[in-house]
């Protein structure tokens, strides 16, 4: 078969034609440092990237609400800690009022200190997140847990985040940790205290001193409980962390560039295209006679 010098000339413009093509498509991935923006660059790297991706978007929706649900155990474990703080003030100044030194005045001048710090407690008990819910109720988290005299009136269930697949962690602590199920009512205990030393009732303060250093024991573990869960939650975060670095690695290997490597193919094709200009326009000189 004869090839023509039309054929030729053909031939070396669709030379020069993809060899521009390939420069325009390799300095848009170097600019843009994507191998793969859509589709039809790579079905099967496209695919991948985006099945990592929507993975990815669903990690990071959940890392947000353990995220939220350590940051809520961060604001009941102070409230918690507020709480102790008064309960063990209240046993100092009982076992002080139970001495034989005080006289009634004294008493009820130690009644005064203690029930300022129950309405600290209460106060503490009662504590509200940013968005309005009260840490300590349980489900109800719309109904004030503790009323004016100490008693709880919430209920004893626990909200839960999903920590894995087949996983949750305890996001809330119910106020029930703090009544008679788990050893002894705080709050009201403070509340009698203050009315044994109020009215010099030496046999009633006596029995209170155990039952308040139970109480310390009780919102101790309570805090320990807590700070279990956010052990939990604090490994968890940093599991998804390091999820979320291998899915955006994964991402980056599917569909981005070397660049190193494409800036040094991008000077490559650049040479073979003006290489391939140099011979298109030798070609058409030596067989086209209108060419100057």
């Amino acid at each position: 078969m004869r090839v023509t010098g039309n054929q030729l000339i053909d031939a070396a413009q669709a030379s020069t034609s993809r060899a521009q093509e390939n420069v325009a498509r390799v300095s848009s991935q170097v600019s843009s440092g994507l191998r793969v923006e859509k589709p039809s660059d790579d079905p099967s790297a496209w695919l991948a990237a985006h099945r990592v991706g929507l993975r990815k978007s669903l990690l990071e929706g959940s890392r947000a609400a353990i995220a939220a649900s350590r940051d809520r155990l961060d604001q009941t474990d102070e409230a918690l800690s507020q709480i102790g703080d008064a309960v063990s003030q209240v046993r100092a100044l009982a076992v002080q009022g139970a001495s034989g030194s005080y006289n009634a005045n004294d008493r009820a001048e130690l009644a005064l200190q203690v029930r300022a710090l129950f309405q600290s407690a209460l106060a503490s008990a009662n504590t509200r997140t940013p968005d309005g819910e009260y840490l300590l109720a349980g489900t109800a988290s719309l109904t004030e847990p503790f009323d004016t005299s100490g008693a709880y009136v919430g209920d004893a269930a626990t909200r839960a985040v999903p920590t894995g697949e087949d996983s949750t962690a305890a996001m809330t602590v119910p106020g029930s940790d703090l009544t008679a199920a788990r050893g002894v009512d705080v709050l009201p205990l403070l509340d009698k205290v203050a009315t044994a030393l109020a009215t010099n009732d030496m046999t009633a303060l006596s029995g209170f001193i155990n039952e308040l250093s139970t109480a310390v024991s009780q919102v101790s573990l309570t805090r320990t409980r807590a700070g279990g869960t956010m052990q939990v939650l604090d490994a968890t975060v940093a599991a998804h962390d390091a999820l979320s670095e291998h899915f955006a690695k994964s991402i980056s290997d599917a569909v981005e560039i070397d660049t190193v490597a494409a800036a040094s193919y991008l000077a490559k094709a650049s040479q073979a295209l003006e290489i391939n200009r140099a011979v298109s326009s030798h070609i058409v000189s030596l067989l086209d006679p209108s060419t100057p």
